[in-house]
């Protein structure tokens, strides 16, 4: 709020009274905190009302991330539609050093615009994590996996909560990107599913809709830091930089030149393309509808087994899923191992690691981190067949290093509350 408050030395363009915060960037005008909301908040009732999102009568579910697009589309319906009956619901992922402290961060939410909140926890209702992809065939594409398994809660929390409408928080920077990235896939089919409204495609599926479908990202950034919504700062530990996040560069840099581009791009895939994609679809196509043989849900697999479902089994066939050790399981292991089975990292920084460290433990700076996986696989490829066990000042940063190191397959294991290790005892070498 303070870099807004500051940046400008003008009155509000609209109201003439009220000192500029905040740039339009697709305008290019310069408003007031209460201007830029009611500019703000009127481009996202005329996208709703254009596309008939939603009824008054409706009970609205919005799955909540933890991040400024779903915290700006719940405070924002919430304020223009006050009476309206609007859910709150957040999937805990399991994800460590994550989803809990994500979790928080959506309760604050939802607290501050009133609204009520669901909390789905995976972990605790069907048994696994997100992170335990890691031991599959998916360690490189855990956002796959992910994005499997939360479509499928989509569908049956919708159902467990009697939800008649689901609104995203897809922006125009998402639409317009994976549209592009889609295109010169080839994926025609995908780019359908980008329209702002998703009717329901099979009896008892709830509808989708975009109400930030005309709305730039870095103006629901600059919404949330003007009001103050809560906002989960850090980011999921799986996150891949895709395709579609290149496009959004590309995008950024052409706005540059030209500030309508996105909107153009916009307005021809959905004026133009999608209405000849549904054209030439083939009506066998869209009216074939199958269900899972496992869970009930709708596929379009010829074995009739959904792709949450193929992932489920390749989870089941895993035993051991450890990634983390507490500082006793740690040294109970270690006593089953011969000295040249393990090895141990400190990745705290170099002056408390040279004041006191596990015995052998060998430094390595936390901007590993930082480093490409080339670099990080060969800082460790000399210990390719041992066990690697390591330790931080934040047991965050070192489970991170963990899961790179896992993607790049090697055997290794964070140590939770390490300062345990580090108490005087044998194991122990001050320096």
């Amino acid at each position: 709020m303070n870099f807004l408050n500051s940046k400008y030395n003008i009155l509000c363009k609209l109201c003439k009274s009220e000192k500029a915060i905040v740039e339009v960037p697709s305008q290019k005008i310069k408003l007031c905190k209460n201007c830029y909301n009611q500019f703000f908040e009127n481009r996202v009732k005329k996208c709703i009302e254009k596309y008939k999102m939603f009824h008054p009568d409706n009970k609205i579910g919005i799955f909540l991330s933890g991040g400024k697009d779903s915290a700006t589309l719940l405070a924002v319906l919430k304020k223009l539609y006050p009476n309206i009956n609007i859910q709150g619901i957040y999937i805990n992922l399991g994800i460590r050093y994550y989803s809990d402290i994500t979790e928080n961060t959506v309760k604050e939410l939802c607290k501050k615009v009133n609204v009520p909140l669901y909390v789905y926890s995976l972990y605790e209702k069907e048994g696994y994590r997100i992170d335990d992809f890691i031991f599959t065939r998916f360690k490189h594409k855990i956002c796959s996996a992910c994005g499997a398994i939360k479509r499928y809660l989509f569908s049956k929390i919708a159902k467990e909560l009697n939800l008649d409408v689901i609104a995203t928080g897809h922006h125009l920077d998402d639409i317009v990107s994976t549209m592009l990235s889609l295109f010169f896939q080839g994926d025609f089919d995908s780019i359908i599913r980008l329209s702002p409204v998703l009717p329901p495609i099979y009896p008892g599926q709830v509808k989708k809709v975009k109400p930030l479908y005309t709305t730039p990202e870095k103006e629901i950034l600059y919404y949330s830091l003007i009001n103050e919504l809560p906002v989960e700062k850090s980011t999921c530990p799986h996150k891949d930089y895709s395709s579609s996040e290149k496009y959004k560069k590309i995008l950024d840099e052409l706005e540059k030149e030209n500030r309508q581009i996105k909107y153009q791009l916009l307005s021809v895939f959905s004026k133009k393309l999608i209405p000849l994609i549904k054209r030439t679809q083939k009506k066998e196509e869209i009216l074939e509808i199958k269900k899972c043989i496992k869970c009930g849900e709708i596929t379009s697999s010829p074995d009739q087994i959904c792709s949450r479902c193929k992932r489920i089994e390749l989870l089941n066939q895993i035993t051991d899923k450890t990634l983390e050790l507490s500082s006793e399981e740690f040294l109970d292991l270690i006593k089953s191992l011969e000295p040249d089975e393990w090895v141990i990292f400190d990745i705290r920084n170099k002056d408390e690691y040279e004041k006191r460290s596990f015995n052998n433990a060998k430094w390595i700076s936390p901007e590993i981190l930082d480093k490409s996986n080339r670099k990080i696989y060969k800082t460790f490829k000399p210990f390719k067949t041992k066990r690697i066990f390591i330790y931080g000042e934040s047991e965050k940063l070192s489970y991170l290093l963990v899961l790179k190191l896992r993607k790049l397959g090697f055997r290794a294991f964070n140590i939770k509350h390490p300062e345990h290790l580090l108490q005087k005892n044998n194991f122990v070498s001050e320096k």
